[in-house]
């Protein structure tokens, strides 16, 4: 027969079950409403992507002022970049260089231009602007140069040159990148008249034009 003791422990157990299991109820409960406010505010995200987007609301004109977009996608690509690019050091080699050099004239004058080249007028109308490979562009390591111009941006205007040119064209490529901040003033004169004439002739024509306003006044 129990005593009086035990009665008093079994009530107690009781007492202590009771109270858990409606502690499990509540924290249960707690966390139903927050993973129902979770996925409500997931469709509610989605649904109004799926309205930007469907709607036709995404504003994809070249002439976009820079937005969140523009802010991200530096950040991503670079740290894409830097996880997918092979780890390689390209030798400075004047020969190399000068072979670049013919490869860039074909295919990367006319949207990046050179120190003391202009590019050509269609690629300022672009976005992202094609940058000027002297300056920030010499931060990324062979490697990466080696991987961006082989692999391209998609979005961005920079095409994939490994589609249609060899490893070593490419690491030629980027021997000459990495020379653009030592131009010789003969190799910036070479680079200018690579251009096609049209370019000349406009650039002339804006030369005449500020020679013939200053000397009106």
């Amino acid at each position: 027969m129990p005593t009086a003791r035990g009665r008093i422990v079994g009530k107690e157990s009781q007492a202590s079950a009771r109270g858990g299991a409606q502690a499990l109820r509540v924290l249960g409960e707690d966390a139903m409403r927050f993973i129902s406010g979770l996925i409500v505010g997931l469709l509610l995200v989605a649904a109004a992507g799926a309205f930007m987007v469907y709607g036709g609301h995404v504003s994809v004109a070249a002439t976009t002022p820079p937005d969140m977009l523009d802010k991200l996608a530096p950040i991503a690509l670079d740290k894409a970049v830097a996880h997918q690019a092979p780890k390689m050091t390209i030798p400075v080699d004047p020969a190399a260089a000068r072979r670049g050099m013919e490869h860039y004239d074909e295919n990367c004058l006319a949207c990046h231009g050179a120190p003391g080249v202009k590019p050509m007028e269609f690629a300022q109308g672009m976005n992202p602007a094609p940058p000027g490979l002297e300056g920030d562009t010499q931060n990324f390591s062979d490697g990466e140069l080696f991987w961006i111009v082989k692999n391209g941006i998609r979005a961005s205007g920079m095409p994939a040159f490994g589609v249609n040119h060899q490893d070593p064209e490419i690491q030629d490529i980027v021997a000459f990148v990495r020379h653009l901040p030592k131009l010789t003033d003969e190799e910036k004169r070479a680079l200018a008249a690579a251009l096609p004439h049209e370019h000349h002739h406009e650039e002339g024509e804006k030369g005449e034009s500020a020679h013939e306003e200053g000397h009106h006044h």
